[in-house]
């Protein structure tokens, strides 16, 4: 370029100074550009052409003219935001205005790249390069999970009663997810505290008006339960734990299984990303704050759990078995012997559910307990990706059978394949020493009034005919498959997964994590019994379809000639 300079200054009627004066001046603004290709000689010879046609002029208003400074408004237009002509040859990024550090050339700046305005710099159809005051949600890819992409999910969910909560910060796509459910299913209902908020289409916040704004929010969600709408979804942040409290307990009340949804979005815990995107314009210093106090969620345990319908059926049929080997009379003898009870009535109605963390009226099959992620193990479960993806997804249980024991009435199920990849519960582990022996059951008071009180609550189902209380919106989903392998019979489960149960009732005192270690046992004497050539099992046949055996000190087992088949959520328990 040194000589379109020397020829601007002999126009000018001026001579070249030294070589640092003229690569001071001369020196391209971008260092990206230096170079520029020969291809465009001819257009820089016409731009030249045009400003030596300009110092033909008057040199005094030239000189004025230079001096006069560039007016931008800065909220319109920023430097940074000027869109460069294209050239097919390269791309020439247009200089910024310097002021010229030799004082001999008061007009050696180049003009003709650089306009008086610097909106003229701009290509026709074209739009300033500025970043957007609000992102756009179609720009929000949103994980795909089980409630809104597998269809049997969504008929087992549709079918059952769910509360989804969603959990998130501003901006981080909970609210693009409660709509994108809403359109997945039918007869669903949104409690938002932002909704109280709403007045004629426009969100006016008022601080004074928060506690009114989530009682608002609390009451529509009782309301939507009372009704059994299968799925409600509370749309509000959730950053700490305790404010999901009253909706957790609104789901044990009314027997929903709960659901929490933590945002999954890429931004979900950038404040600056946030700030652009949340719809009620909250600003990044409260997100920043926002951030630090938020609180993943911490399950007390995961699992598969029933609805209502399959809940109270299982336990009407759970209790016609324990009824078919009361009839037993080994059974009855020596279960009541080490019960301490008398007559079949009574050792019916010892098993209850009054120990049970959860009320017990909503079965399940503990996959692992996380105790709110104590310890580097749990920790891992709860951030594990098979883990998050399982959640809210719809998966068969299969009951091959029963156990009976002085403590504990429990249903013992057969895991898929997929299953076991959720499965976590150590299959051999130690009975601890909390736990009872056997022939120690903790005593439990007669008449008391206490139990009394609780009887129709805690109460198994005592037949199979009416499996589905009538309040119940939920659908049954209880079926029965083909005959079992007999290759097997006597020892179906073993290794992983072969403790997975369902609890039915505990005696009195006894706590339902009892019932695993109870299975443990079975599974053991199982294989003890397989191996041995000399021990003989006591076994009985009942006419009803199932095989009874004596395995010792008041343990029984119960075998089913057809497995059946029952539909759950994989979800978790947060109280």
């Amino acid at each position: 370029m040194s000589w379109l300079w020397r020829c601007w200054c002999y126009c000018c009627g001026t001579k070249p100074e030294e070589e640092e004066d003229q690569e001071e001046i001369c020196s391209p603004v971008n260092s990206n550009s230096s170079h520029v290709a020969d291809s465009e000689s001819s257009q820089n010879l016409e731009d030249m052409g045009k400003v030596f046609s300009r110092f033909g002029q008057s040199r005094e208003s030239e000189d004025q003219a230079a001096s006069k400074p560039l007016t931008v408004d800065a909220e319109e237009v920023t430097p940074n935001d000027v869109v460069a002509p294209q050239s097919t040859a390269s791309v020439v990024h247009p200089p910024t205005p310097f002021v010229p550090s030799s004082p001999h050339y008061p007009l050696a700046t180049p003009r003709s790249p650089l306009r008086r305005n610097l909106e003229d710099a701009i290509t026709p159809g074209s739009s300033p390069v500025k970043p957007p005051e609000k992102r756009m949600k179609g720009d929000l890819q949103y994980p795909e999970i089980p409630i809104l992409c597998d269809d049997p999910s969504i008929d087992y969910i549709q079918q059952s009663k769910v509360m989804l909560i969603m959990k998130g910060l501003p901006g981080s796509g909970k609210s693009y997810l409660a709509d994108r459910i809403c359109q997945v299913y039918q007869n669903v209902v949104v409690c938002s505290a932002d909704k109280y908020f709403m007045q004629d289409g426009e969100y006016k916040f008022d601080r004074e008006k928060l506690k009114e704004a989530h009682e608002n929010s609390q009451q529509t969600a009782r309301e939507a339960a009372e009704r059994n709408t299968p799925v409600i979804i509370i749309d509000n942040t959730n950053v700490r734990n305790w404010e999901m409290t009253a909706y957790l307990e609104l789901a044990r009340d009314f027997l929903y299984t709960p659901l929490v949804l933590e945002a999954q979005t890429p931004w979900a815990f950038d404040p600056q990303e946030l700030t652009l995107r949340n719809k009620h314009g909250v600003p990044k210093e409260i997100l920043v704050q926002k951030v630090k106090s938020y609180q993943p969620v911490q399950p007390l345990y995961y699992g598969w759990f029933l609805n209502e319908a399959d809940s109270w059926g299982l336990c009407g049929i759970a209790k016609s078995w324990l009824q078919a080997a009361v009839n037993v009379e080994q059974f009855y003898k020596d279960l009541s012997h080490h019960m301490n009870v008398v007559g079949p009535e009574e050792l019916l109605r010892t098993y209850s559910r009054q120990t049970y963390r959860d009320g017990g009226r909503i079965l399940h099959c503990t996959a692992n307990f996380t105790a709110r992620g104590k310890d580097e193990s749990s920790r891992e479960y709860i951030n594990n990706p098979i883990v998050k993806n399982a959640m809210g997804k719809c998966f068969p249980l299969h009951v091959i059978g029963f156990i009976f024991t002085p403590r504990t009435f429990g249903v013992r199920l057969r895991l898929t394949v997929n299953q076991l990849d959720l499965w976590s519960q150590d299959d051999t582990e130690t009975i601890p020493s909390f736990i009872s022996h056997p022939h120690e059951p903790k005593k439990h008071k007669r008449n008391d009034p206490a139990e009394k009180k609780t009887d129709k609550e805690n109460d198994l189902r005592p037949s199979l005919h009416s499996p589905t209380p009538q309040h119940s919106s939920c659908t049954v989903t209880i079926t029965q498959l083909n005959s079992l392998s007999q290759a097997d019979q006597f020892h179906p489960t073993s290794g992983k997964g072969s403790r997975a149960h369902i609890t039915i009732g505990c005696a009195p005192g006894v706590k339902p994590v009892t019932t695993g270690f109870d299975l443990i046992n079975i599974v053991r004497r199982e294989k003890e019994a397989q191996s041995s050539l000399t021990d003989v099992i006591e076994t009985f046949t009942l006419q009803e379809g199932g095989t009874l055996r004596n395995y010792g000190e008041g343990i029984w087992a119960l075998y089913l000639d057809k497995e059946l088949q029952i539909s759950s959520i994989f979800s978790a328990y947060y109280g």
